[in-house]
C-alpha cells in the first residue's frame, strides 16, 4: 500500500508541476542569488555543469525532518559522482533553520541556503514544503516534486542515473 501511495504521490507531483518523468529538459530555473548558512553566495549560474537536487524545506515541517536523512543518504551514495544537493530553507525564520541544522549535523553534508522573504521560493512557484527540483547539467528542471518520498522513487533514481550518464 505504501508503494502504491508513493507512486501516486510521484505522479501527482509531476502532474501538478506540469512535467513528465524522463523529460530531457524543462524550463530553466529563475535567476536568483542566495547565501548559505556559512556565508557563501549561490546563484542560478552555480546550477550549471552537473545535475542538482534543490530542496525547499522548513524546520518545523515533519515531512521535511523525515526527508533530510534520506537526502543525506542520497548525497553519500553520490559523493563520487558529479551531482550536487542544495537545501533552501524558507517559510521559517533563519534562526530556526540554523538551529535545526546545528542540532542535526549528520543530516547536512551539503550546502544549506536561506531564502530571506521567500523571494526565490516564490519565483520557483513553491507553495508547500518540502518541494524538490531535479535539474540537469544545463540548469533546466527535469523533475519538480512536491512532498516527501522523492528520493526513494524508482522513477527518480532512473532519471538521476540517466542524467549522470549524460556527463
Amino acid at each position: 500500500m505504501k508503494t502504491i501511495l508513493s507512486v501516486i504521490g510521484f505522479m501527482v507531483g509531476v502532474v501538478v508541476f506540469g512535467a513528465f518523468p524522463g523529460e530531457a529538459s524543462g524550463p530553466k530555473v529563475p535567476a536568483f542569488e542566495l547565501h548559505s548558512l556559512d556565508g557563501r553566495t549561490y546563484t542560478d549560474r552555480h546550477l550549471i555543469g552537473q545535475p542538482t537536487l534543490l530542496m525547499f524545506w522548513a524546520s518545523w515541517r515533519h515531512v521535511c525532518q523525515g526527508e533530510m536523512p534520506k537526502v543525506q543518504a542520497l548525497r553519500e551514495a553520490m559523493k563520487d559522482k558529479p551531482f550536487r544537493i542544495l537545501a533552501i530553507g524558507f517559510a521559517d525564520p533563519e534562526a530556526n533553520i540554523r538551529d535545526y541544522v546545528a542540532a542535526h549535523p549528520t543530516h547536512f553534508h551539503f550546502p544549506v541556503l536561506y531564502d530571506t522573504g521567500d523571494r526565490v521560493a516564490s519565483r520557483f512557484g513553491v507553495r508547500s514544503t518540502p518541494t524538490f527540483f531535479l535539474l540537469n547539467k544545463h540548469g533546466e528542471v527535469v523533475i519538480p516534486y512536491r512532498g516527501g518520498g522523492l528520493v526513494e522513487q524508482p522513477e527518480f533514481q532512473a532519471i538521476l542515473s540517466k542524467l549522470l550518464d549524460e556527463g
